[in-house]
């Protein structure tokens, strides 16, 4: 369950979107609909999520993940089964990813069901 842009998340903590003043207004949105989608994925790792909730409810800036320790502990962790994923792929499967374009397709979005494709 998300938030449905009331504000608030699934588990009723504030939740704000992310104002980077660095990223342009969509990138903005598309990085908080990304920690939505991470904060609320069942198969994602919960210090992953976590960091998802932090930034979401404003307890964290973007700038500060990296200096922060459960915030670098939480993406390479994150990123470390994605990273075996990738390894496991054939050429032909890597090179799809590479080319796909969610807005021709958005029902075949990688990471819906946890696994990139």
């Amino acid at each position: 369950m998300s938030s449905g842009g009331n504000g608030y998340g699934p588990e009723g903590e504030r939740e704000y979107p992310i104002e980077d003043k660095n990223l342009t207004e969509e990138q903005n949105e598309q990085l908080t609909a990304s920690l939505r989608k991470v904060r609320d994925m069942k198969g994602a790792p919960p210090a992953l999520q976590d960091l998802a909730r932090q930034l979401l409810g404003g307890r964290m800036e973007l700038k500060d993940v990296l200096d922060s320790s459960s915030g670098h502990r939480a993406l390479g962790e994150g990123l470390a089964p994605m990273r075996e994923q990738w390894r496991n792929m054939s050429p032909q499967e890597r090179q799809q990813v590479r080319d796909y374009d969610p807005d021709e397709d958005p029902k075949k979005a990688p990471g819906r069901d946890g696994r990139i494709r």
